[in-house]
């Protein structure tokens, strides 16, 4: 009987074929290296991030020696019956970037199992682990780091990573990349107890081996599926096998009554895989719509090597979606629109199957290039958040005569759209707060530069002061004071939540003669700004819009026209302690944004104010970065001071001294070339007296 079970085995099987390769394309030429990479994802949400891994694995930026996959062959006897298997691994855990400059990259189960089903893998068993590590020719002693919060985040996996190169590159002339290396990180392993836990569903994790072969790690699923530190790697398996000359499958092995043992010690494993839900195509989420010409719109959106096409729903109101077409991912233009007229969008990607929705955009087909970017920053999931508060903004700047575009936030950081195109940035803000970064440090950048360069940035939400200067690091708050030219002063007015929901214009600001500007409790159409930020301006900041009813520690909104740090041409900003869109009715939202722009017109008006010292030592960040091969550093010195500009490679070797001389206090900038350099990342640190201060620098040829 067990012969026959074997023979209907090889049957079902029989047909199956397999390679000692990964099925990917070659690695695209100017693909991101490691350490590129993780500037990138340095701060992206978890969802952003692994949508990046995953498409930098598709597309083929691996280092060439993860390609081939290593042979591990053993024999085994299972009920009498002896059985001879080879399976092919990984040789190192899933890796971005090249040979010399790779990322061992950190996934959850989520993204891991996405990977095996593109590429025809599995995860290991615990069994696996154990066999792979004894297989290891390599064997490199762990590094744990102590834990902390930060282990879930991109700096402390890079560390790590870092760490485990420097263990292995002194062997590479005895052992060199492409051996089998075993010791450097806990497996993501298969296992039953996968779904041995109430929802929601666990990541299991097994191994870190010491030299003397015992785990650090025995199996353990005391995480949720979202969870990955620095410690988990993924080791794809190839799915098919050989076992006794005869091709096979893993996963068809471990749910088979008889023959399970051959690679599981936890018993039959039925279900094979972790759970990717209902969709495993993701929704949209780096993307943009700008105007293609008088009748005709474009779509920008980041590739994903899985989508094929996206469906654009389209609305005329942001709020019903009656029609749709669907669009070739390379030939993202809708055509006969009505030129001049607001457009409302959202996407759905089709690959293997169709994502869920993306949020909404918006935008105007016109001859004139658009004037006004506004970016969609509101991602949190909270009550009433409908991801479609465009439809606030776009029609008082349509009304106002100027054309628009609008972007995701994270279609910033990525680098499809280019703040500096734009005249004024209007970025959506809601209740982001800290938990989902406001403004991100890669954004800080991008906004900074963009002030410098003389834009206009119109910034409104709850928790923008709580989250960059109340709970900000240095940087966030050097970014808050001098930026966006403010000052958080409390978490509410008064310290009340759920109270103060009026503000009026401050007389002769910006707002002057405006009043009764009531925004939502979440009664009225949107949902509740029940903590607005009290501010105060600073550093040239003219406090302009204050909450109604206090007398003092009540202002709601700060403006500011004139040079940014750094800056020769004159710029603006305004920020709102509480969110735009949650000002109702329609009329008073008119209103205010009729006073925004008002405000933002003929900044080269503006007479600089150039003979004005600087208050103190700033180093702000290179521009443009990443750039190639030449990049502007700009410096603030308050008093005569001695200044030595060092350049560092991500080692901290010294590459060059740009300046090493007294200076006289003013503002100060410099160009660097990078000519002679190898792509990468750099650091630029100012020592100027008692001040030191670092930037990062992207060289990208």
């Amino acid at each position: 009987m067990q012969k026959f079970i074997y023979f209907l085995f090889f049957v079902q099987v029989l047909s199956v074929s397999f390679s000692q390769t990964l099925n990917l394309p070659p690695r695209p030429a100017g693909a991101l290296s490691g350490s590129q990479f993780a500037t990138l994802v340095w701060d992206f949400t978890l969802t952003d991030r692994e949508n990046a891994v995953y498409s930098q694995i598709m597309s083929g930026n691996i280092p060439d020696f993860q390609r081939n996959l290593v042979p591990i062959t053993y024999n085994q006897t299972v009920n009498g019956t002896s059985y001879n298997i080879t399976y092919y691994v990984l040789p190192d855990y899933m890796a971005v970037g090249y040979d010399t400059n790779y990322f061992l990259i950190p996934m959850t189960p989520v993204l891991a199992q996405r990977l095996c089903n593109s590429l025809k893998s599995t995860l290991p068993t615990r069994k696996m682990v154990d066999q792979i590590w004894s297989n290891a020719t390599v064997k490199l002693s762990p590094s744990p780091i102590a834990p902390s919060p930060a282990m879930t985040t991109i700096p402390v996996m890079w560390q790590h990573n870092q760490t485990v190169w420097s263990q292995r590159q002194p062997l590479l002339s005895s052992h060199p990349l492409g051996e089998l290396v075993g010791g450097t990180k806990k497996d993501v392993v298969i296992s039953n107890k996968i779904y041995g836990n109430p929802s929601p569903n666990r990541v299991v994790i097994y191994g870190w081996h010491y030299l003397n072969g015992s785990p650090i790690q025995p199996l353990y699923s005391g995480h949720e599926e979202s969870y990955a530190d620095y410690s988990h790697g993924i080791r794809l398996i190839q799915d098919s096998i050989t076992i006794n000359g005869q091709p096979g499958k893993i996963t068809d092995i471990l749910k088979n009554d008889l023959l399970y043992p051959l690679f599981s010690d936890e018993g039959k494993i039925p279900v094979p895989y972790y759970p990717l839900g209902t969709s495993a195509t993701p929704a949209p989420s780096v993307w943009g719509v700008l105007s293609n010409g008088a009748n005709s719109l474009r779509f920008v959106v980041n590739n994903n090597p899985d989508v094929t096409h996206y469906y654009v729903h389209i609305s005329s109101d942001g709020k019903i979606f009656q029609n749709s077409v669907l669009l070739n991912k390379f030939n993202l233009v809708l055509t006969g629109l009505q030129n001049d007229s607001i457009y409302y969008f959202k996407l759905r990607a089709v690959g293997a199957d169709t994502s869920s929705f993306s949020e909404v955009l918006a935008a105007t087909p016109s001859l004139d290039a658009p004037k006004v970017l506004i970016v969609n920053g509101f991602d949190r999931s909270y009550t009433g958040n409908t991801y479609d508060f465009v439809r606030m903004h776009a029609p008082p700047i349509k009304n106002f005569g100027l054309n628009f575009a609008s972007a995701t936030n994270e279609a910033i950081t990525y680098g499809l759209f280019n703040l500096n195109d734009y005249d004024i940035v209007d970025w959506i803000l809601g209740t982001e707060s800290t938990a989902n970064e406001t403004f991100s440090s890669s954004e800080q950048n991008y906004v900074k530069t963009f002030l410098s360069n003389g834009g206009a940035l119109f910034v409104s939400g709850t928790e923008i002061g709580w989250d960059i200067d109340y709970k900000g690091s240095a940087d966030d708050k050097n970014f808050f004071w001098n930026y966006l030219k403010s000052e958080y002063v409390a978490d509410a007015p008064n310290n009340q939540a759920n109270t103060f929901y009026r503000t009026e214009g401050i007389p002769a600001s910006v707002f002057d003669g405006l009043t009764n500007i009531d925004f939502d409790n979440g009664t009225h159409g949107t949902y509740n700004a029940s903590y607005p930020d009290v501010l105060q301006g600073k550093n040239g900041g003219v406090n302009s819009m204050s909450y109604s009813g206090l007398t003092s520690n009540n202002v709601a909104g700060v403006a500011y026209k004139g040079l940014f740090p750094g800056s020769i041409t004159n710029g603006a900003v305004i920020i709102l302690g509480f969110p735009f869109e949650t000002i109702y009715p329609e009329d008073k939202r008119n209103q205010v944004m009729n006073a925004v722009l008002n405000y933002f017109q003929n900044l080269t008006d503006i007479i600089p104010q150039r003979d004005i010292l600087p208050s103190e030592y700033i180093l702000s960040q290179n521009y443009p970065n990443p750039f190639n091969p030449t990049t502007t550093i700009t410096y603030h010195l308050p008093q005569i001071s001695h200044v030595n500009l060092t350049v560092f490679d991500l080692l901290g070797n010294e590459i060059t001294q740009i300046i090493n001389e007294i200076q006289s206090s003013g503002f100060h900038s410099v160009k660097f070339d990078a000519t002679n350099l190898s792509s990468g990342i750099y650091f630029c640190r100012l020592h100027a007296e008692n001040f030191l201060s670092s930037i990062k620098m992207i060289f990208a040829k």
